[in-house]
């Protein structure tokens, strides 16, 4: 796991991934999207790596334009792990951002005395 994340990810780090369920390893987050760019296009180029269950696109409630990033939620892991091996990734003439979906963790409570 550690290569196919390549040099960003650092060795103290790799064994968060690897102990992420399932659901969170086939998800991938993408960035610099173009604008006109639909949920259909990102879906039929992702497909080519495995079965896309879901792409979800972020946006602005007041222009009704998506945000510029999504996901990617893929059947199996392995499709998410050779969407990662293939960069770059260009829909639309530009190239995309992508990265394994990392959700942040809630910040533990205070504890009051």
């Amino acid at each position: 796991m550690r290569r196919l994340l390549g040099n960003r990810l650092l060795s103290q780090v790799a064994h968060l991934v690897e102990q992420q369920p399932s659901t969170q390893r086939q998800t991938l987050y993408l960035t610099h999207i173009k604008w006109v760019t639909g949920k259909q296009q990102v879906e039929k180029y992702f497909s080519r790596f495995g079965k896309v269950n879901d792409v979800a696109m972020f946006f602005d409630p007041e222009t009704g334009l998506h945000r510029g990033f999504a996901s990617v939620t893929f059947e199996k892991p392995e499709a998410a792990t050779a969407a990662i091996q293939n960069k770059p990734h260009v829909i639309d003439g530009d190239v995309v951002g992508l990265e394994l979906f990392m959700p942040l963790k809630s910040p533990k409570k205070f504890q009051t005395l």
